[in-house]
Parts: C-alpha cells; sequence; structure tokens
C-alpha cells in the first residue's frame, strides 16, 4: 500500500472495515446491496490508485467522486433498512466526506 497517499490509506482501511461488516448481513441483503457496495468500495479503492500514476488525474478522480456518492446512497439504504447501526452508518458516511474532501482537494491540485 503506497503510504505517502492517505486517501489510499484511508480508503484500503474502511474498504477492509466495511467488507467485514457486509459479510455479516443477512441473506437476502448480503448478496443484492452487500454485492454492489463490496463492488463499489473495490472500484473506488483502485480508481484512487490508478490516479496515482494518471496523467489525467481529474477524470479518474471525478469517477471515484461518483462511487463514493454511490457508496452514501446505499450505506443510507442499508440504515434506512435497519441493517446496520447508526453509529455505523455515521462512522462510513464520515469516512466518504473525508475521502470525497481529499480527493476534491487533490483533483484541485491537478487542474
Amino acid at each position: 500500500m503506497n503510504e505517502n497517499y492517505p486517501i489510499i490509506v484511508k480508503t484500503y482501511n474502511l474498504t477492509k472495515w466495511y467488507i467485514e461488516k457486509l459479510s455479516k448481513l443477512p441473506k437476502n441483503h448480503r448478496f443484492t446491496i452487500g454485492e454492489k457496495i463490496q463492488n463499489s468500495l473495490l472500484e473506488l479503492l483502485l480508481l484512487l490508485s490508478d490516479a496515482i500514476y494518471s496523467k489525467d488525474k481529474r477524470e479518474i478522480l471525478n469517477k471515484a467522486n461518483k462511487e463514493i456518492e454511490r457508496l452514501r446512497l446505499l450505506t443510507r439504504l442499508l440504515n434506512d433498512l435497519h441493517i446496520i447501526s447508526t453509529d455505523n452508518h455515521r462512522f462510513i458516511t464520515n469516512a466518504l466526506n473525508e475521502i470525497g474532501q481529499m480527493a476534491g482537494g487533490w483533483s484541485k491540485m491537478h487542474v
């Protein structure tokens, strides 16, 4: 893992934590909402990794922001369905907001 990019570390840690939580979802949600969230988390992590080596970081970071928005929406759905606790929802939302701010700052550096 590239320790020079705090956004990668933060996203990796959230992905690891969230995937562990998703494995405990009821089966009917694990293979629908849970799988979509897991795929989105992995896509976000890979997009951010790709951005490190890309000349056009803005395009990749825009895609990353779309994944963050998808994750916010799906996480809210889990909360509204009472599948995750309010504390977990708050933790995930705060982490996604921080990652989004980091991506936005990174994107502005490459205008």
